[in-house]
């Protein structure tokens, strides 16, 4: 006979009752001592108030009656402790489990991270540049929880396999005295956990003080479906994965209004997936993703949170969900210590109504890449912003209807930005410039409707502005002490100018079609100087305005057909046909 028929003879074999009142056992723990491997234990419904420690394989735990609920509740050391060998498995449905948080005995964590400020230090801040978490990501919260058998939680997973059906873990009980730090779930390292329909709910209002986590996974392979994570204060879900670990999915589930972070993954290389959740009203980010971990988040619903996902140094691909009205950025992808950032934001539904921007990119050696997303829009701010010294790629958007600017380009930046519809932004639809603000490229886009400008540029050094349709905007393009090569575009129905050219700026404007515009098709003014050659000016208002004489001027305005009203200064030396 072979493994699995024993497995088939154990669940045959033995059932067990436990009704708290008549038996014939009492406790549940009473029933796991006397059953054999594979043993079903039906519980009559009541309340249970002793340790559970499960070290058999194969035993299944549910209700004995469809009416009534199992509550059990302990007040310290973990409520169930599964401590099985690797391969086999335990199960438990519809069982309703708490825990109050009376003992005291336990406060390692206290011991390990002194003060109680350690959340602000270990979760870090959300502002431009903050300090915290990016000090040192091996301080990492996830990192930092210990997991051992004596530790106060619900349920701990030490070893082996657990699934677990329609359980309610319940942490609203914690009594106020209670210090240490507790979570609904742990999993240690190597266990695997399976839960569907499960609920994991933390603190109520009235316990605020109370620091718990909804699931703590430690180097475990974790599947979470159709379930709901909420009011934790320390965090709902925190993952350290490690590429070695098999699975870690969460899925159609509701991460919501717990604080500090909804979702928490770290682990370079490790690959956990978000998928089809709804992950709303954390006061944190929605879903963290640590240094090198290459999350694959895709179909959710993340919105509501301070920021919608934040990314530090890491590889993240970032598809179809929704990410709206968060209270700071959307998406947050930023660096430590140079390392790189290569996060893939792709295909998402919408990126918009949050309360700073749309996507938000910092840090040198990031590298995120922003494709083919139907909407980002409506955002206070920017649309796209990035700034010290990062260089992204912005490749085939719709970007629309921000506050701010479509794509604004800060503080030594840079982006190749190609074929997006940038329409209808209240600023700029492109504005960039800044100290050292060079190397930037923005080729074939649709730039259009902007109430200010089309394109923006100050105080930038060479960027290249290629086969553009540059159209109803208030101006085309605006260049102040700037040094862009314009080439090739069509500039066109602009309400004011078609291209202007201010203060110190040194342009290349080369054959391109600047016509239709309502004011000057081509304005330069103050000291700017550079190669005007064979542009069409056609049909504006005034084709050409040179506002005062400018000798370096005289020799490169070359060979440009200009049909209609110019005004330069008198006896002006240039080529115009």
């Amino acid at each position: 006979m072979n493994h699995q028929d024993n497995a088939i003879k154990g669940v045959l074999k033995q059932q067990l009752i436990v009704d708290s009142e008549s038996g014939p056992y009492k406790t549940i723990q009473e029933a796991i001592d006397k059953a054999e491997p594979n043993t079903v234990i039906k519980i009559a419904a009541g309340l249970y108030s002793s340790n559970i420690l499960i070290n058999k394989p194969g035993l299944r735990l549910e209700p004995k009656d469809k009416n009534g609920d199992i509550i059990i509740v302990v007040s310290s050391k973990p409520t169930i402790l599964v401590d099985l060998q690797k391969d086999e498995r335990c199960t438990l449905i519809g069982l309703k489990m708490s825990h109050s948080g009376t003992s005291e005995e336990v406060e390692e964590l206290e011991k390990l991270i002194e003060g109680q400020e350690i959340a602000k230090h270990l979760f870090g801040g959300h502002e431009d540049g903050a300090a915290g978490i990016e000090s040192n990501p091996d301080e990492e919260f996830v990192n930092k929880v210990p997991i051992d058998t004596g530790m106060n939680c619900v349920v701990l997973l030490n070893g082996g396999k657990l699934f677990m059906e329609d359980c309610l873990i319940a942490l609203n009980f914690i009594v106020k005295s209670f210090k240490g730090i507790l979570p609904g779930i742990a999993i240690n390292n190597g266990a695997e956990a399976l839960f569907i329909r499960c609920e994991i709910k933390g603190t109520s209002s009235k316990n605020q003080d109370a620091k718990t986590i909804g699931i703590l996974l430690r180097l475990g392979d974790l599947i979470i479906k159709d379930s709901k994570v909420h009011n934790h204060t320390y965090g709902g879900i925190l993952i350290q994965q490690a590429i070695t670990n098999k699975s870690v999915r969460i899925m159609n589930s509701k991460i919501i209004q717990n604080k500090k972070v909804g979702i928490h993954v770290v682990g370079a290389d490790a690959i956990p997936q978000i998928e089809l959740c709804r992950i709303e009203n954390n006061e944190g980010p929605g879903i963290k993703v640590g240094i090198g971990n290459k999350a694959k988040i895709f179909g959710n619903e993340i919105k509501t949170n301070i920021v919608g996902i934040e990314v530090l140094s890491a590889d993240p691909q970032i598809f179809n969900n929704k990410i709206d009205k968060n209270f700071t950025d959307g998406i947050l992808t930023k660096v430590f210590e140079q390392l790189r950032c290569d996060g893939k934001i792709k295909s998402n539904q919408t990126i918009s109504g949050n309360k700073e921007n749309g996507i938000h990119c910092t840090g040198q050696n990031n590298y995120t890449r922003i494709e083919s997303n139907t909407f980002i829009g409506y955002n206070k701010k920017a649309g796209i912003k990035a700034d010290t010294e990062s260089r992204i790629s912005i490749f085939k958007n719709k970007i629309s209807k921000n506050l701010g600017q479509g794509v604004l380009l800060v503080e030594t930046s840079s982006a190749v930005i190609e074929k997006n519809e940038i329409t209808d932004n209240i600023k700029a639809n492109i504005a960039l410039g800044g100290a050292n603000s060079v190397d930037t490229f923005i080729v074939e886009n649709k730039i259009l409707g902007g109430r200010c400008e089309g394109i923006f540029l100050i105080e930038c050094g060479k960027c290249w502005i290629f086969r553009n349709t540059i159209a109803e905007n208030n101006d085309g393009i605006v260049c102040i002490t700037a040094v862009p090569v314009i080439k090739l575009n069509n500039i066109q129905k602009n309400k004011s100018n078609g291209i202007m050219i201010l203060k110190d700026s040194r342009p290349e404007i080369i054959e391109n079609n600047i016509n239709d515009n309502d004011g000057i098709g081509l304005f330069i003014r103050d000291k700017s100087h550079g190669k005007i050659q064979n542009n069409v000016i056609k049909s504006n208002e005034i084709e050409l305005v040179v506002e005062r004489r400018n000798p370096s001027l005289e020799s490169i305005v070359q060979e440009n057909k200009v049909s209609g009203d110019i005004r330069i200064p008198q006896n002006y030396d240039c080529t115009i046909q």
